[in-house]
């Protein structure tokens, strides 16, 4: 850390090419700047366009280093995050234009102003390995809450390793034998099926999803996962447990962000269902929907679980119970609880506060 700037930090933040990433880094790199800390961005010239908007007042704290993509066979012309694909069996493709260029981007900058931290997303497995030989630690800023995270396990089992090692679609579909509490977080067949090849099977960019999260967080020396010990404390307890770091126990942002693409016949079916009972419907992945479930503040839709099908039906069914029937009040309620820790900029920048205390501290330590 650079004493003349009196403890002040200079930190890297590299999101992954999608702008649920996106966004909520670029939320989180204007909460460090305003605490009067040093950021330097990586992005890609559209995304910085369209995404990022750095207020004036913040212009000399955050620089963004605008990471142009090379050519790749299959990855459309001007495809700089995964909402400009047509289809999501190209998301590897950008991932190989990603690894080449913001790992060749991420060397040269190491070289040029050593930074205090790197702050990864789960993409960037590479990271760890290529700031470390410039001695920079890395940070894992997880987009995942803690009962996604929990449920996937430690990153042996993530490289498919141990007891615990899910190898196949069927262990998906079940609570883990660690998981010490109820809960019915787990994936439908249908999920299982869908998610288990692009995570677990290396693709066309060389690597799985879940090699990607487990280099990561095996190579970073921090954990800040956005959640709160309001919101979920046993499982951010099981994670730390599972991972065994220092994680700071507190939100570290709250922006929401998610990318869902739904073939025609769904978008219909959603359609019919609203004009049935015209109010709107939020989707949530399927971990992320179960943890709502459990928490008593969502309900989530009937769906078939061969094929994850749904009828209007089954909309209408499921607001009908929250909207008419009476459940939606208790929903109302805890809602209202989570709005003071979720929607609260002072709260929030508190934990930012906090989660940079630990850098500090953890710095520190480390030149001791």
């Amino acid at each position: 850390m650079d004493t003349k700037d009196g403890g002040k930090m200079h930190v890297v933040m590299l999101p992954w090419l999608a702008f649920g990433h996106v966004l909520p880094f670029t939320e989180f790199a204007k909460r460090v700047a305003r605490q009067g800390h040093r950021v330097t961005f990586l992005s890609t010239p559209r995304n910085t366009r369209r995404l990022i908007d750095i207020p004036p007042g913040l212009a000399g704290l955050i620089r963004v280093v605008d990471v142009q993509l090379p050519r790749v066979e299959h990855l459309p012309e001007h495809a700089e995050a995964t909402i400009d694909l047509p289809s999501d069996d190209l998301r590897p493709y950008l991932r190989r234009a990603y690894d080449a260029a913001f790992q060749r981007e991420l060397s040269l900058l190491l070289q040029e102003a050593k930074p205090d931290w790197v702050l990864v997303d789960y993409a960037s497995y590479w990271a760890p390995a290529a700031a470390a030989r410039h001695g920079v630690p890395c940070a894992f800023l997880s987009l995942f809450g803690a009962a996604a995270l929990s449920f996937f396990g430690t990153p042996e089992a993530l490289l498919g390793l141990g007891r615990h090692a899910k190898t196949e679609p069927a262990h998906f579909t079940v609570v883990p034998e660690y998981v010490p509490f109820p809960t019915t977080v787990a994936f439908r067949g249908y999920e299982a099926r869908g998610m288990f090849k692009p995570r677990m099977v290396p693709v066309d960019s060389g690597v799985s999803e879940d090699y990607r999260y487990a280099k990561t967080i095996q190579g970073c020396r921090l954990v800040g996962i956005r959640s709160s010990t309001e919101f979920e404390p046993e499982w951010l307890q099981l994670l730390g447990e599972l991972y065994e770091k220092p994680a700071p126990s507190s939100v570290v942002y709250a922006a929401f962000g998610s990318e869902v693409k739904l073939t025609s016949t769904q978008l219909q079916r959603i359609a019919l269902g609203l004009q049935l009972v015209l109010l709107p419907l939020v989707f949530e992945q399927g971990l992320n929907a179960r943890n709502l479930v459990d928490k008593k503040i969502s309900m989530e839709v009937a769906r078939d679980e061969q094929d994850g099908s749904f009828a209007a039906d089954d909309i209408a069914a499921a607001l009908r119970r929250v909207m008419v029937e009476g459940e939606g009040e208790q929903f109302g309620a805890k809602v209202k609880e989570l709005v003071k820790v979720f929607g609260d900029d002072e709260v929030n920048d508190t934990c930012v506060r906090d989660f940079l205390r630990h850098l500090s501290e953890h710095s520190k330590k480390n030149q001791g």
